[in-house]
């Protein structure tokens, strides 16, 4: 418990240093004066995103087990402390997954701590490639776009349902020891691969529960799949509350379009702490295919910034009261 305490200490000291830098770097007059702009609507987007992360929390939920009662304030609070070290370190995951496995262990055991967690980014992940087919079929039926944009569109189409088929695949047979074939592969990760092989029964365990799950449990499958799609379409809602804010209406099929065409575009570059630049540039280009001013992208961006700024240190205020506590029993003993 000493070394889990001094290691937890050691992920709060890393987030607070790049946390400060990266408010000097965006300014903290930039900060002030957009809350200034958007104003009380920052109190509704806050809400929207408590919803969201409970959202979150409810799939992360399904998926460990309702017979293993770990308490949902303790899941929420990891979920937002995750997220703050995932937004502020360069590598997507570099340090919010493993806080989430070293803190849920104490509760649930380290095997069914890493495979509720690689379960659940899987579904966040698979979420977003609905998500994202979902908006290209509002696309098709809702704008009347040239032959060649049906070209891209169908391009588009075909690339997300070849990935989201390849998801399936990873539920259906594991992806445990493929992943560490691929490091094996890799000139500088192949120590970390020849290290991890030698925990095969652990490996094992883990690779078990994640075939289990899709395979044993498809109505807990999608039920968690559809927390998480159902967290993407209320996510659209701060696109739609912060136009509002700056006095300028767009419909809900619009906000869930900026919202899906965003988080397509940052996320194809992912070891940017805070996606610095990729998401005003993203906006940027979103906003001028609606024929609204580009401009008013980066305004946007700048309001959604300091919603992050907001979360990101609660989830580090939250690092440091954690509840988590002491093992909970299994009650099924399975």
């Amino acid at each position: 418990m000493k070394k889990e305490y001094k290691i937890n200490t050691l992920f709060f000291l890393i987030g607070i240093g790049i946390f400060t830098f990266l408010i000097i770097r965006f300014g903290i007059v930039n900060i002030l004066n957009e809350i200034a702009q958007i104003g009380v609507w920052f109190i509704p987007i806050i809400f929207i995103w408590m919803i969201i992360y409970s959202l979150n929390t409810i799939a992360w939920k399904i998926i460990i087990g309702n017979h293993l009662k770990v308490n949902f304030l303790q899941l929420v609070s990891l979920k937002i402390s995750s997220f703050a070290l995932n937004y502020i370190t360069p590598v997507i995951a570099l340090g919010g997954e493993p806080w989430k496995v070293m803190n849920i262990k104490r509760l649930i055991g380290i095997e069914r701590a890493s495979s509720s967690v690689i379960l659940y980014d899987l579904m966040h992940i698979l979420s977003h490639f609905f998500f994202w087919t979902f908006t290209l079929f509002i696309i098709f039926f809702t704008v009347k776009p040239t032959l060649a944009t049906y070209i891209v569109l169908g391009v588009v189409l075909a690339f997300l349902i070849s990935i989201i088929l390849i998801i399936y695949k990873w539920y259906k047979k594991g992806i445990v020891f493929s992943f560490i074939h691929f490091l094996n592969k890799i000139p500088l990760l192949k120590k970390v691969a020849a290290k991890l092989s030698k925990q095969e029964d652990t490996l094992e365990e883990i690779e078990r529960q994640i075939v289990a799950f899709y395979n044993t449990r498809r109505k807990e499958f999608y039920l968690s799949l559809g927390m998480e799609f159902f967290a993407r379409i209320v996510g659209a809602i701060e696109f739609f509350l912060i136009m509002r804010a700056i006095q300028i209406d767009i419909n809900f099929f619009e906000a869930i379009y900026i919202s899906a065409a965003t988080s397509l575009l940052t996320n194809l570059v992912g070891f940017v702490p805070l996606q610095l630049g990729t998401r005003e540039g993203s906006l940027y280009l979103v906003y001028e295919s609606l024929k609204l001013a580009p401009a008013q992208g980066i305004v946007v961006s700048l309001a959604t910034r300091v919603r992050e700024f907001f979360f990101i240190f609660f989830g580090l205020i939250l690092m440091r009261i954690n509840p988590l506590t002491k093992p909970v029993e299994d009650e099924s003993h399975s």
